[in-house]
């Protein structure tokens, strides 16, 4: 029998018709009005839920609460007690608050996700999946006693130092652990990568005849730790040893171009219908080894912009635009491209304007 998750959902607004859709996905959700004593929301968020769910107004409620979401959330995450439950926190409310709390750095640390009441009402499956597999990592969390190795499912020595040396800071924290896997490992490229950067770095395009054939011969590959349930993605070493091994290539993938990797694995693996990836318009090399942020188009990042966007962690490799995207998406972007890839950007865009 499956256990059925109970949902806190604070709203200060009538839920009604979210509370049918949710106690449809199979969770039991209670509702609460919160009020302005702070004490009170805590003892009821501790009163055995699996997960919290909040709109970010919080004020217009007949509780007469003076304060929104990120002061509960704050409260929620910053307690230590023994007896503290720590859950997932899912931010859910309109389409402009959710910009405004995008706009609010100092937010978002403090939920596991947000989404819009729209994109809930739209996919309800994807919402019931992604909640169920943050619950579901919370558990396993603490299960494994923050113990990476059994948490992600791989050997020790695989994972890196610098993880092991930022979750110890977090002092353990279940929310922070999840943050760290989901955010930074999870979610970017670097020790696992996705479907788009696998096919890049193979060359071959996942809409071949093929590709699942493909994909059975790298299931060792696979990454079957917390949130895998919700997001494909493969250990880039073990693809590596993968393709030493069973591909039985003496050059490196990196040093090879789409094509030699291609006919490498049509001939190894005999496998025949494998389309070729080809490169942007702008791109000069079939080297591929990422993607492009915006169009998931492979690239090699020597052809890319790189995106200024954020600190990278040492496990973390660089995200890159396309210039196709880079010169379409400017705009969008030019704050995470630098001064002298925005020079180059405009100069290709003049030279198309004057040609074409």
């Amino acid at each position: 029998m499956n256990m059925v998750y109970k949902i806190l959902y604070i709203e200060d607004q009538a839920p009604d018709s979210r509370v049918s859709d949710l106690n449809s996905l199979g969770f039991e959700v209670e509702t609460f009005d919160p009020s302005s004593d702070m004490k009170e929301i805590t003892a009821k968020i501790n009163a055995g839920f699996h997960a919290l769910i909040l709109d970010y107004r919080l004020t217009e409620g007949k509780g007469n609460a003076c304060f929104d979401a990120p002061t509960i959330a704050q409260t929620s995450r910053s307690k230590h007690s023994l007896d503290h439950l720590e859950i997932p926190i899912i931010l859910m409310s309109n389409q402009n608050v959710i910009t405004d709390y995008f706009n609010d750095f100092t937010s978002q640390d403090l939920f596991d996700f947000s989404l819009t009441k729209g994109n809930f009402s739209g996919d309800l499956e994807k919402f019931s999946q992604k909640l169920m597999s943050f619950i579901s990592a919370y558990k396993k969390i603490k299960d494994d006693k923050f113990d990476l190795a059994k948490i992600l499912n791989i050997e020790e020595e695989l994972v890196h130092s610098r993880i092991k040396v930022k979750l110890a800071s977090e002092k353990e924290s279940v929310f922070k652990c999840s943050s760290l896997i989901y955010d930074d490992i999870i979610r970017s490229i670097g020790l696992l990568i996705g479907e788009d950067v696998l096919a890049a770095r193979l060359g071959v395009s996942k809409y071949s005849a093929d590709w699942n054939t493909l994909l059975e011969s790298l299931e060792e590959t696979k990454y079957t730790g917390v949130f895998s349930d919700i997001h494909s993605r493969w250990w880039m070493s073990k693809i590596d040893l993968w393709w030493q091994n069973t591909v039985k290539s003496k050059i490196p993938l990196r040093r090879l171009n789409a094509q030699e990797r291609v006919a490498i694995l049509k001939e190894n693996l005999s496998i025949e219908n494998l389309e070729l990836l080809t490169k942007t318009i702008h791109s000069h090399s079939t080297n591929f080894w990422t993607i492009c942020k915006y169009s998931n188009d492979p690239i090699d990042p020597f052809d890319g912009i790189e995106l200024l966007k954020r600190d990278y962690l040492p496990w973390q490799e660089k995200e890159y635009l396309s210039i196709d995207s880079a010169i379409a998406q400017i705009d969008d972007y030019k704050m995470y491209i630098s001064a002298i890839d925005k020079k180059v950007i405009r100069e290709i865009a003049v030279n198309l304007n004057t040609n074409g």
